[in-house]
């Protein structure tokens, strides 16, 4: 059996220890995971109990709905609008300096189980609608303003 000298059985070790500190950040030299196409707009088990957006409020009363501050017949019903922010999604987006420049709508939607409601800051330009939640800023895909907030053209707050 052939003996290692005591240069060898040092490089042995050092491409060991090399070895090692690969395999402990091998998540570092992966590609990362991309984010999502879409994400929801509410969350998938979130159950809708109040929509609010300045004097208007859509909320659940027993089994009904109850629109509250709108003046005018809408065209949808409580329903289809719930189930518009139920299947809405959006992308995360860069938005233009003229949305970053125009007054959000802030609109909060209240959950079941949670303590405190969901905060979207909501700005329609150009047939596009963008949302700034937790931080960031997303575009909505595939749904208006009007679909979203449909007591907008009853009033004078856009």
């Amino acid at each position: 059996m052939a003996r290692m000298s005591k240069r060898a059985f040092n490089n042995v070790v050092i491409f060991a220890m090399l070895g090692m500190i690969f395999l402990f950040n091998i998540n570092s030299f992966l590609p990362s995971a991309t984010a999502p196409a879409s994400i929801p707009l509410l969350p998938k088990d979130g159950y809708v109990l109040k929509i609010e957006q300045g004097s208007h409020k859509l909320e659940r009363v027993g089994q009904q709905w109850r629109w509250s501050g709108v003046r005018q017949t809408l065209a949808s019903t409580p329903e289809q609008h719930i189930d518009v922010w139920r299947q809405a999604t959006m992308d995360m987006a860069k938005p233009p300096r003229s949305v970053l420049q125009t007054e959000p709508l802030i609109t909060v939607v209240w959950l079941a189980g949670a303590t405190q409601g969901r905060v979207y800051a909501i700005v329609p330009a150009a047939n596009k609608v963008w949302i700034q939640f937790d931080s960031d800023w997303y575009m909505l895909n595939q749904v208006t303003i009007e679909e979203l907030l449909p007591w907008l053209g009853d009033s004078e707050e856009m």
